[in-house]
């Protein structure tokens, strides 16, 4: 039991020796630990390969033939790539970023079409997904203890001034009688919608801040950004590092569990490339985007602004 307990504790050392050199030993013997046990497997099932053969094979030379084998595999055990999760924390972002600038670009070009990517429009951020209404974001995250400490309503830059200049032609002056006449208008057209909310859940110190489109898209969410504020010392301080390091390391173990494997891992993001939605995480954040959404609202309103051009000035 006390031997499980030094196993599991010296594998936590080992993840976090990369943010502070206390942890260097300790990396170094988890990773011996590591090695000795891939070996003793392959060792293991050398001795029964050899248990099987027959007099007759060990005179011609099977044995040895089996050794070599089992030799090749416990360099290629030695040898083995390192998970995504293991090597953004030992190599860090800079490192990783120089190594795929080296690789052959038809190469990666050929291996990113055998690979399939994860569809980022399917995930969640706390049950938020994109392509929701405010409503629906409402409702699901106050079940979940947050609270919406924001809400911002918007109009478009060209039906706000359209309306503006309307509210002129009738008679209204001043500041704040123009601005009033100019949101009734838009209000009376369905041009005003929720651009933004902000969400807090004060136990945990997370936040939640999500975007949305304009009404010419039915206000939908088009991003989501997660955030911890989950305090972390600046002390130096071995047990003050210790405990970042821990907070830090089952910030990516969730990350990891409920997304997998980020299909690129340079920039830890998720998503099938181009303009299709994409989730991208760093420490304590997370923020999933549909930029396709978000170019076809802006077209749609290029459009209704081309639509709306011809005036009523002249009459020639």
């Amino acid at each position: 039991m006390m031997k499980s307990k030094h196993t599991t504790f010296a594998f936590i050392l080992g993840i976090y020796s990369i943010c502070h050199p206390i942890f260097g030993v300790a990396q170094s013997e988890m990773d011996l630990l590591l090695e000795e046990k891939r070996n003793e497997t392959v060792e293991v099932e050398t001795e029964d390969k050899l248990k099987g053969l027959s007099f007759t094979d060990i005179i011609t030379g099977k044995a040895e033939e089996v050794k070599k084998e089992d030799e090749v595999k416990i360099d290629a055990n030695a040898n083995a790539n390192e998970s995504w999760l293991k090597s953004l924390f030992k190599h860090g972002k800079k490192e990783l970023i120089e190594k795929d600038k080296d690789k052959d670009d038809d190469f990666e070009v050929k291996k990113d079409s055998l690979v399939q990517k994860s569809n980022a429009a399917y995930f969640d951020i706390s049950g938020v997904k994109l392509r929701m209404s405010p409503k629906e974001v409402e409702s699901i995250l106050l079940k979940q203890g947050y609270k919406k400490i924001v809400e911002t309503m918007e109009i478009p830059n060209f039906i706000e001034w359209r309306a503006e200049e309307l509210c002129k032609l009738n008679g209204v002056v001043g500041f704040e009688r123009l601005n009033v006449c100019a949101i009734r208008i838009a209000q009376h057209h369905g041009y005003q919608f929720v651009e933004k909310q902000v969400f807090n859940r004060y136990l945990t110190k997370e936040t939640i801040e999500i975007n949305f489109t304009s009404s010419f898209t039915d206000n939908m969410s088009y991003r989501i950004h997660y955030k911890s504020n989950i305090p972390m010392s600046k002390s130096k301080a071995s047990k003050n590092v210790y405990i970042n390091n821990i907070k830090v390391f089952d910030f990516w173990r969730r990350i990891d569990l409920k997304y997998g494997r980020p299909d690129n891992t340079t920039e830890v993001k998720w998503g099938m490339g181009g303009k299709k939605p994409y989730l991208q995480a760093k420490t304590g954040e997370l923020e999933l985007m549909d930029p396709l959404l978000i170019g076809l609202d802006s077209s749609r309103m290029f459009n209704e602004d081309s639509r709306l051009a011809n005036t009523e000035y002249y009459t020639f």
